[in-house]
């Protein structure tokens, strides 16, 4: 008797162990809304409201409340995306040009996970009918190779030449690939951008060349297709028919470091942030629990110690694509992701992502990972004041991308800390009309507008600069005129980050002495 209860308590351990890690659960959920509760009346500032987002977006294991809804935040579905302070400055102005960085749209799982065919990543425009008649016609312009020339195609993709333009197939999720969904999030910022920026930018009356437009993008499907829907989008017929001037240039890291990609010291920060991250987890021993236990019902062939980060990418695919979460049989017994588990897993990443701030090694790896693309980008800031070109420049990119440069720039506002599909980090060069035509450095300003927020004063060496501050005028949805200010961080700001203040974080004054293996202050 005792051995065959020995036998069945053996057989039924999974699921002794699924009912005791419910309550854990539920006792997690609880306690980590309330732990993570201090910033939440900040952080909900500046995300949609709850009324934003319909009911028939959530998953049918997730029920529509507050903790749901800021979970599908990271899926920023083309109704999510809207135009906010892009171009929105009025006064003596005059916008030089502008440096776009995104992440790509909706992708698939970037790990194996079950019943993945029953997931339908097609997009749904229908409650769009503008974005579904551009993807249309977007979709027409591909397939018709009478418009455009074989040659001239081929000029512009330059190293991308041979990519698929669109998803292989509407509906399935490949794993890594943009969806169908993802590229209609795409075009709908390119709309946004052309609508904020295409006229102060004067494109209607200009030829494009390769000197107004530079693009860069890593070599992956997803960010060469996410930058051609936008620049589809943003350009439409006019700018297309110059594609031959126009060259795509790849990116060799997804840091777009350029020549300053190589850093031992980055190494190093990034193993010690990694151990920041493993003692977090190891401190909240019910979230380790609840990862591993969810991890062997979504992913095929789950790690021995699971990132939560991987967790929740997989977990994305279910739930921005409505479809049921996932179940496995183990044991006669019905085991199922539930709604509490999504929850608990996603409130602990955001905790996380809280600490990143916080974090000395975190910093120092994203300004080592991030010099070679701030120094881009002051390069292209310099181009623009000196010769009014390039009109855009475009970096096609990751949510790594974006985190680093956020991290350089020291900003830690919500939209930065964890960069959801098709995020847009855009920086506005602007110029002061004088009355003489000779423009001096201190005449040039930016602007930084990430996913629609004017985050400008959040930056670290712009807080106390010489602001240069200007109106404009915002309408809301009843076309009701409302007058705000805003102000914009001088560009000598930003060279003197580069040329004086960057590396002292590390005690150094250049790149190749931070990237030593010496001891750093």
């Amino acid at each position: 008797m005792l051995s065959e209860m020995v036998r069945l308590s053996y057989q039924h351990r999974a699921f002794y162990c699924y009912v005791i890690l419910s309550v854990w659960i539920f006792l997690l959920v609880a306690g980590m809304y309330k732990y993570i509760g201090v910033d939440e009346k900040s952080s909900m500032q500046n995300r949609p409201s709850s009324s934003e987002l319909s009911i028939k977006e959530f998953p049918r294991n997730l029920k529509p409340d507050v903790k749901t809804k800021k979970i599908f935040r990271f899926c920023n579905t083309p109704s999510d995306i809207t135009q906010g302070s892009e171009g929105k400055v009025d006064g003596n102005l005059t916008l030089g040009g502008i440096i776009i960085l995104t992440r790509h749209g909706d992708r698939g799982p970037l790990a194996h996970v079950r019943n993945i065919s029953t997931v339908n990543c097609a997009g749904d425009f229908a409650g769009n009918p503008d974005l579904d008649t551009v993807y249309q016609n977007y979709q027409n312009f591909l397939q018709n190779t009478t418009l455009y020339s074989r040659t001239t195609w081929a000029q512009f993709l330059g190293p991308f030449h041979g990519f698929p333009m669109l998803p292989s197939s509407s509906r399935d999720c490949k794993l890594g690939q943009l969806t169908t969904l993802g590229v209609g999030q795409l075009l709908k910022i390119g709309l946004i951008l052309r609508n904020s920026y295409y006229q102060k930018l004067n494109l209607a009356n200009s030829t494009l060349t390769s000197k107004d437009v530079v693009v860069f993008s890593t070599r992956y499907r997803r960010t060469v297709q996410s930058a051609v829907a936008l620049l589809y989008a943003f350009l439409e017929n006019e700018g297309f028919q110059n594609l031959a001037k126009i060259s795509l240039r790849e990116s060799q890291s997804y840091a777009f470091c350029y020549s300053d990609c190589a850093c031992s010291a980055a190494d190093k920060y990034l193993k010690l942030h990694s151990k920041e991250i493993s003692n977090h987890l190891k401190s909240h021993p019910a979230v380790a629990d609840l990862i591993k236990q969810a991890s062997s019902i979504v992913l095929e062939m789950p790690e021995q110690t699971t990132n939560p980060n991987t967790l929740v990418d997989a977990l994305l695919t279910y739930v921005c694509h409505n479809a049921p979460l996932p179940c496995m049989d183990f044991e006669s017994q019905r085991l199922c992701v539930k709604a509490d588990h999504v929850t608990g897993i996603f409130a602990y990443t955001e905790w996380e992502a809280r600490q990143h701030g916080k974090s000395q090694s975190r910093r120092k790896h994203g300004l080592l990972r991030a010099y070679g693309l701030v120094r881009n980008i002051v390069n292209h800031m310099l181009r623009i004041m000196s010769e009014n070109k390039p009109k855009i420049v475009l970096y096609s990119g990751h949510d790594r991308t974006l985190e680093y440069l956020s991290t350089a720039l020291g900003i830690f506002a919500d939209q930065a800390l964890l960069p959801h599909y098709a995020s847009r980090f855009i920086i506005e060069v602007y110029k002061i009309n004088p009355k003489n035509e000779n423009h001096l450095a201190s005449d040039f300003y930016f602007r930084v507008i990430v996913n629609g927020k004017d985050l400008t004063q959040k930056i670290r060496f712009c807080k106390n600069a010489n602001f240069y501050s200007a109106s404009y005028v915002d309408r809301n949805e009843e076309n009701e005129r409302t007058k705000r200010e805003t102000k914009l961080c001088p560009i000598e700001a930003i060279i003197r980050l580069l040329h004086d203040d960057y590396f002292v974080p590390f005690n150094t004054t250049n790149f190749k002495d931070a990237c030593s293996n010496r001891k750093h202050g």
